[in-house]
């Protein structure tokens, strides 16, 4: 249901802490199109026994939820958050039944036009929502029947098309460069990253964001401050490749979609790249 949200900001910021519903899958929020708003909102609670019963519901669907605790300090940052991944509305549960809040009630919405086409792109809200979606259907482990295959081939469709329209950011340690970093010589001191899987494989990891390096850089302990980050569109990432790399890994700190390059090819058959 539905409120006057004319008080609800203020409400929300008296809570000492919320709970929010996170996928393991995408190690982002929990995001769920409406079938009657078609909103893409989130779920939040104020106590933690009612997200245990309400992800509960959702694995009988093979759906894996984990709370999240929210402290009251993060609620601004968190919420003007959730203008980057696409999403629209919360599902505030206090007392009773939820409740659908608008997320421009809680938060102002960034210039996400500006923030994409900055010179290091700073969002990417539709390749973000598209490939959360995608990543949180494709990991459940379940039989599909022949509407739930072609749900997911929509999915993955949409995701695609977001894919090849997006650029990225490749980062470089320039810890060893002496002058001026010229990212157009490669024989230069500067060291690419690399992410190594567990069976030995090297991917090109790569981001739709500051932020999403910002995570990844965060979990591998890297001094950012050595740091340089090179915008680069999808269709020139390969001359970005690691000579031993056999594919790359997409926002590997958030829905980590790993592609290799037979894939990377496939894709580009299946759905030819669109002029914007």
């Amino acid at each position: 249901m539905t409120i006057d949200t004319s008080f609800i900001r203020k409400r929300v910021e008296k809570f000492e802490h919320l709970y929010v519903l996170f996928s393991p899958y995408t190690h982002l929020p929990y995001i769920e199109c409406d079938d009657d708003s078609f909103d893409d909102q989130i779920f939040v609670f104020t106590k933690e026994e009612n997200t245990q019963t309400f992800a509960k519901a959702y694995s009988g669907r093979k759906i894996q939820l984990q709370a999240l605790k929210i402290p009251q300090k993060m609620f601004p940052s968190f919420f003007t958050s959730l203008h980057q991944y696409g999403v629209t509305a919360v599902m505030l549960q206090e007392e009773g039944a939820p409740v659908r809040v608008p997320l421009l009630a809680l938060a102002e919405k960034p210039d996400l036009e500006k923030l994409r086409n900055d010179k290091v792109p700073m969002a990417n809200p539709e390749l973000q929502l598209t490939g959360i979606y995608f990543m949180q259907e494709l990991r459940r482990q379940i039989e599909r029947d022949q509407d739930e295959k072609k749900h997911l081939k929509e999915l993955e469709e949409e995701m695609v098309h977001n894919l090849f329209r997006s650029r990225y950011i490749v980062a470089f340690d320039v810890s060893q460069v002496k002058g001026k970093w010229n990212p157009a010589d490669r024989n230069s001191k500067a060291k690419q990253t690399m992410l190594r899987l567990k069976n030995g494989q090297i991917l090109l990891p790569v981001f739709s964001d500051i932020g999403e390096f910002r995570r990844f850089a965060a979990n591998q302990k890297m001094p950012q401050t050595k740091m340089r980050l090179v915008p680069v569109p999808f269709d020139k990432l390969n001359a970005f490749m690691p000579k031993d790399a056999v594919g790359m890994a997409v926002n590997p700190a958030g829905f980590n979609l790993l592609l290799m390059s037979a894939q990377i090819e496939r894709l580009k058959k299946q759905y030819p790249p669109q002029a914007e």
